[in-house]
């Protein structure tokens, strides 16, 4: 087996895992408080990180590195998983991993604006199919569901990933003096500590915030478990896969989480895809595709 096989393999298990998150985490986003999650998440995944450091062992960095990742951890792990959770206390799990693909509209938009960067028509083109895919999903939302409820899920699912692609973008710069591991470690720190310090006030007077999910520590112990699996999973494998084989091949694979999420509920939930889902899965999926395509053209 060839080493751009295993990374074209390592790219479609990373897109299954997260797609097996997105369904796995729904019920405890539709009865347990976001942030309570976002922070049981974080605490579990820093404690996992920091066992892989300490074998590995620990890289220097300097201060203001440091602090970028902190504050990057901040808003891509604080705010924007807190605000994920909420969205998918809304949405289905494929309407939410569909309206995700726009993460990368958001990256390359906001890389153009504060770094500098062009992109060529293809790319436009591409950016244009991946907002068409999403559309053609969540136009198709409401047939059960109160429209209000869709909107507020549409509006939280947007601002986690705008977000996460600012957070991205904050620390694309830092990552060429730490490694992916050490960042990450960072990054799951900074929205750790700053849900520790803001939760407490947003649910002042609403009781515990911790309390619904602590409340059965089976509860706690499936989530903790399930969480650290789908970060562990899906972040190895695309480490993996964008190590291993050309970033546009990579890049596209890892986009399939849509497709995945309705193979996977065909398969075990019996549930048949709409044509308007699986023709808006498709046309996103060829537009990262065509988005990525520019490592191959230069």
């Amino acid at each position: 087996m060839t080493l751009e096989l295993i990374g074209i393999l390592a790219a479609l298990g990373s897109a299954a895992t997260w797609a097996v998150g997105a369904l796995l985490l729904k019920p405890f986003a539709e009865r347990l408080p976001a942030m309570g999650l976002a922070f049981a998440k974080g605490v579990f995944g820093l404690i996992l990180l920091g066992m892989a450091i300490l074998a590995l062992g620990p890289e220097s960095m300097s201060w203001p590195t440091f602090w970028v990742l902190f504050l990057s951890g901040v808003l891509g792990i604080g705010v924007a998983d807190t605000l994920f959770f909420k969205a998918l206390r809304e949405l289905t799990s494929h309407s939410l991993v569909q309206l995700m693909l726009l993460g990368q509209v958001a990256t390359i938009g906001m890389a153009v604006l504060f770094l500098g960067e062009s992109l060529v028509w293809l790319q436009w083109a591409g950016i244009l199919l991946v907002i068409l895919g999403v559309a053609v999903v969540l136009t198709g939302l409401g047939e059960g569901d109160s429209g209000r409820a869709t909107r507020r899920g549409v509006l939280y699912g947007l601002a986690s990933v705008m977000a996460m692609a600012f957070s991205v973008v904050m620390a694309k710069g830092a990552l060429d003096e730490v490694d992916a591991l050490s960042a990450t470690f960072i990054r799951i720190a900074g929205g750790v500590a700053s849900l520790f310090v803001f939760a407490p006030l947003f649910y002042l007077g609403r009781g515990n915030w911790l309390s619904p999910l602590l409340s059965d520590w089976r509860v706690a112990a499936r989530f903790c478990l399930i969480a650290s699996f789908v970060t562990f999973g899906g972040f190895f494998l695309s480490l993996l896969a964008m190590k291993l084989t050309p970033l546009a091949i990579a890049n596209t694979l890892l986009s399939t989480e849509p497709l995945f999420v309705l193979l996977i509920m065909a398969l075990f939930y019996g549930e048949s895809p709409s044509a308007r889902r699986l023709a808006g899965s498709l046309i996103g999926v060829l537009g990262i595709g065509i988005i990525s395509s520019k490592s191959l053209l230069t």
